[in-house]
C-alpha cells in the first residue's frame, strides 16, 4: 500500500476499496471483484462507483466495470493523477 493514495483527496469508498484491494494482494496474486464484493461493507453499486473513481485518477489499471473475476491491479503510485 502506498500512502500516496490518501494525498488525492479520493472519496471514501474508493480510498477504502483501494485499501482492500492492497489488503488481498498476495505477492503477484491480485484479487477480483468477485472475491472482494462479499467483504465489501457497500453497495455493488458503491464498489463499481469506487472502481470507476479509482480507474479515473490512473490507480485501478482495469476496464470498468471490471469482470467478476477479473484480476484488479493497481498502477505504480507515479501514474496516478
Amino acid at each position: 500500500m502506498d500512502r500516496a493514495i490518501f494525498d488525492l483527496k479520493l472519496s471514501v469508498e474508493a480510498t477504502s476499496l483501494y485499501i482492500l484491494i492492497c489488503a488481498h494482494t498476495v505477492g503477484v496474486e491480485a484479487p477480483n471483484s468477485e472475491t472482494l464484493i462479499p467483504l465489501w461493507n457497500g453497495s455493488r453499486e458503491q464498489f463499481q462507483s469506487a472502481a470507476a473513481e479509482l480507474a479515473q485518477r490512473g490507480i485501478l489499471l482495469n476496464s470498468v466495470p471490471p469482470a467478476a473475476t477479473e484480476p484488479l491491479r493497481i498502477a505504480s503510485s507515479h501514474c496516478w493523477s
